[in-house]
């Protein structure tokens, strides 16, 4: 086209804020991303990082197979939960409920949806939230944004087998759903084995600095 501006149209975007996008701008569209300048550099608290990976591989936490054959990591996702309730406390409930903050919870595996929703689901801290957390898999977000996004990985094995997390188009659906803080949950040793992830936890170990 001999249009520059619808060009430069398609590169801004205006659901996250900049340090969401930045690593996906980087890795899938050679820096070509902008954030629009009102929602550049927006948050939900102060003095907050934007993208935190929340490391599991301490923990003696490991994936297992469920019975419908898909993975599922239960510390892991007790731990997604926690983090989640620490979240919304820091944020206060007041708060949450009249600006309707909303937060999605994402895996790439079935069997850790459906035990992520039944945790949630059994805990009576939730039953004010029950409108502003949603829970799904990566597939069931897309086209979808939320102001705060957790994933949970699952994957946690000496091998570094990480299945379809490979499926980096996948990831990125998941990310960037982010409008303004997304929290990663996985085991980084596993995960470090793959370039694109550990490219990613150097990008938010550098976010901290």
């Amino acid at each position: 086209t001999n249009k520059p501006e619808a060009i430069s149209l398609l590169k801004t975007q205006y659901r996250m804020n900049e340090e969401i996008m930045h690593f996906s701008s980087q890795w899938f569209y050679d820096g070509m991303l902008e954030a629009a300048k009102e929602v550049k550099n927006r948050g939900l608290l102060d003095f907050d990082t934007s993208i935190e990976w929340i490391d599991t591989s301490d923990e003696d936490y490991k994936e297992s197979l469920s019975g419908d054959n898909s993975k599922i990591n239960k510390e892991e996702a007790e731990l997604t939960v926690a983090a989640l309730i620490n979240y919304l406390e820091k944020i206060g409930k007041e708060r949450v409920l009249e600006e309707k903050i909303d937060i999605g919870v994402i895996s790439p595996y079935k069997a850790q949806v459906n035990y992520l929703k039944h945790l949630v689901k059994k805990n009576s801290f939730f039953k004010p939230y029950k409108r502003v957390i949603s829970i799904n898999t990566v597939d069931g977000f897309q086209g979808q944004e939320r102001d705060v996004i957790f994933i949970t990985l699952v994957r946690s094995n000496e091998s570094g087998q990480i299945g379809f997390l490979s499926d980096l188009r996948r990831m990125n659906v998941a990310m960037t759903r982010a409008r303004m803080k997304l929290i990663i949950l996985g085991n980084r040793e596993t995960m470090s084995h793959h370039k694109f992830y550990k490219k990613l936890m150097e990008y938010i170990d550098s976010l901290k600095e």
